[in-house]
């Protein structure tokens, strides 16, 4: 009989965005597992580690085997026949996500993801800074009436001036013409030469050094790590159209610790710092248009087509999360996906304590030790696996398991899916 669980050596990816060196917790991670053989260079920025069979960086079992070969010569006892037959056509005999942990001091690429990757992100460090989906209208109209540095470079005054008169609609999501005209006022921020947008952004450096965060960005500054956001981004990204797109345009998220967002398809965003858990459908497909390199960005007018310029408030990207009804102590919740190809886990132990989750899971499932250690115990007796933090198992369909934390408490992220 073969292992219910395998070890996995993950593949660790170079990043502008990522932090430097051993401060990279992807970095840590990788290194935890010696068959990776990584030795950390400090002058690198590590960016992700991948859990999965991506081609991109694809796992592999501890000798060496990669996880996508062993899925494809048997699909029902890697992913079950059920799995396979709901998500054929769209991902075919490969398991349906792609499960990463991110860890970046400076800001991913302005971007969306127009052919169906959807995504969910789950804070790891103490906060989580990023930018997500449009803002309500209200929000919008302040900074253009208290940012005198992004009315500069917006030269179509007519329409920043009917987008100031336009109804800002129920929940400040907008009409149909005040979506048409953020979209407008949008693209043409992100056309702004660079020469023209550096002075902007010089100016309103020194503006929000100089004053309080009211003087310089109107009421909405004073949002817990908005003014910090805002000097990151314009040290960060001198001349980049995509700084004052994100922080005037887009929602300004923090997030603590166990605390989720959901990323849909069309979505504008940008993480700009902490340490998550992502996971996604199947699918590294993306457009950008600022926060990168010039290599990376489409056209403003592509990028917009692609957008969903539906404003709306931060909480409404809020992934929810509940009590795992499979486990037997109340130790692992369940983060919800809206979407079919996955579902997070998180379990938390004290030192000593554990948790049992009976039969599994009909479907695949990775998961990651987040911090400390952790003996993992096949419910059958078939298996048991001593774990520490930045430490990957593949679970097979089918196959329960039971966490017991050593000194000091463990934490465990997972992500799985099943076939209805």
């Amino acid at each position: 009989m073969t292992s219910p669980f395998l070890r996995l050596r993950c593949d660790l990816q170079i990043a502008p965005y990522g932090k430097k060196g051993s401060s990279s917790l992807a970095a840590h991670y990788a290194t935890a597992t010696p068959e990776n053989e990584y030795t950390i260079d400090e002058n690198v920025h590590y960016g992700e580690i991948w859990f999965g069979d991506h081609p991109k960086h694809p796992s592999r079992t501890l000798d060496g085997t990669l996880l996508a070969n062993l899925v494809e010569a048997d699909v029902d006892g890697f992913l079950t026949n059920a799995v396979y037959e709901r998500f054929k056509d769209l991902h075919g005999k490969h398991i349906p996500f792609l499960f990463k942990i991110l860890s970046f001091d400076k800001a991913l690429p302005l971007q969306a993801h127009p052919h169906r990757k959807p995504e969910v992100a789950v804070t790891l460090s103490d906060t989580f800074d990023g930018f997500l989906g449009f803002r309500p209208v209200s929000e919008v109209k302040s900074f253009l009436k208290h940012v005198p540095e992004l009315r500069k470079v917006l030269s179509d005054h007519e329409t920043v001036e009917a987008f100031l008169a336009a109804p800002e609609g129920e929940n400040g999501e907008g009409t149909e013409e005040t979506k048409r005209l953020l979209k407008t006022l949008f693209t043409e921020l992100l056309k702004t030469a660079s020469t023209e947008m550096r002075a902007a952004m010089d100016q309103l450096l020194t503006h929000v050094e100089r004053g309080t965060a009211d003087e310089a960005l109107g009421e909405l500054g004073r949002q817990e790590g908005f003014r910090d956001a805002v000097e990151k981004c314009l040290r960060d990204w001198p001349k980049d159209t995509g700084v004052f797109a994100a922080l005037f345009f887009c929602n300004f998220v923090r997030r603590s610790k166990a605390q989720g967002i959901v990323v849909p398809k069309d979505c504008i965003h940008a993480y700009l710092e902490g340490d998550v858990v992502e996971c996604m459908a199947r699918n590294d497909y993306m457009i950008a248009c600022g926060l990168s390199g010039p290599e990376e960005k489409v056209s403003p007018e592509k990028f917009a087509r692609e957008l969903d310029f539906s404003p709306k408030p931060s909480t409404s990207f809020d992934m929810k999360h509940d009590t795992w009804e499979r486990s037997e102590n109340g130790k692992t919740r369940i983060y919800y996906s809206p979407w079919d190809e996955f579902d997070l886990l998180y379990t938390k132990l004290a030192s000593g304590e554990k948790d049992k989750t009976g039969g599994g899971v009909a479907g695949p499932t990775i998961l990651v030790v987040t911090e400390g250690e952790v003996l993992m115990k096949h419910h059958g007796g078939l298996q048991k696996e001593n774990l520490k933090k930045g430490q990957v198992v593949f679970v097979k369909p089918g196959n329960g398991w039971e966490w017991e934390a050593a000194e000091g408490g463990a934490e465990v992220w997972g992500a799985f899916v099943e076939g209805a």
